[in-house]
């Protein structure tokens, strides 16, 4: 049984794919599976993008390694970026990264750098892997893009944003309000809304336009502020403009 999640997200500035099989946050800490193999793979020629050859290098070193590890180690996920693709399994043991160097040593048309590291926490998964609320948000994010570009509307125009932020108390609720402030937000009206467990609810406004990478960064403001206040984005309201 596999829980795969992906999500268009950036790292040190660069825009990236992240796939992460959602099932072991609960199964890594039972399986005590604490060494972490990493295989990256890059073209050959340095700043070139994947030709059609390496994608089908890259999908053949994937099966092998599968194959290779299979009752051995778990692929818990994987970041694609537009000339690198960064592959992340566990383990428990260690001896298995000679077998992947020797699959990895293979496929001498890709670049290939593999390697194991202890990690008894898990970090690799919990910490940058794993979606954030954030990250999450981007998931909803696509499809409002994915969505837009349908009807046939333009991305690129900049847009008034609603954003209903909700609390677990009204003292969060107006501690948050006094601080999006600071960060270029707007504060609309504040209500309490019954059922839920974070009744207490204020809209925010700011402006962006609908690229992802710009909404991402649009959200991942107001969601980073929130959660200071243990709060959370509840719904995001963006005017459709036809290209």
């Amino acid at each position: 049984m596999t829980d795969w999640l992906t999500y268009e997200w950036e790292h040190e500035g660069r825009p990236a794919v992240f796939r992460v099989d959602l099932q072991y946050w609960d199964l890594l800490p039972v399986l005590a599976y604490s060494q972490l193999i990493y295989v990256s793979c890059a073209p050959k020629n340095p700043g070139s993008g994947f030709s059609k050859g390496d994608e089908h290098l890259i999908a053949s070193l994937r099966s092998a390694l599968s194959q290779q590890l299979e009752g051995h180690a778990v692929f818990t996920g994987n970041v694609r970026f537009d000339d690198l693709e960064q592959l992340y399994y566990y383990t428990s043991d260690p001896a298995l990264i000679n077998h992947v160097s020797a699959t990895c040593r293979q496929y001498s048309k890709l670049q290939t750098i593999c390697g194991c590291i202890h990690e008894p926490h898990f970090a690799t998964y919990y910490r940058f892997l794993f979606p954030d609320d954030a990250k999450l948000q981007s998931v909803e994010n696509r499809a409002l893009v994915d969505r837009t570009i349908k009807r046939g509307g333009d991305l690129r125009l900049v847009r008034r944003i609603e954003l209903e932020m909700a609390f677990l108390s009204r003292d969060d609720c107006i501690d948050f309000a006094a601080q999006i402030k600071r960060v270029g937000f707007t504060v609309g009206s504040m209500s309490m809304v019954s059922g839920g467990t974070h009744p207490y609810r204020v809209s925010i406004f700011g402006y962006s336009t609908l690229e992802l990478h710009e909404l991402n960064r649009f959200t991942a403001r107001a969601i980073g502020i929130a959660a200071k206040y243990d709060g959370l984005l509840e719904k995001l309201d963006a005017p459709f403009i036809r290209a």
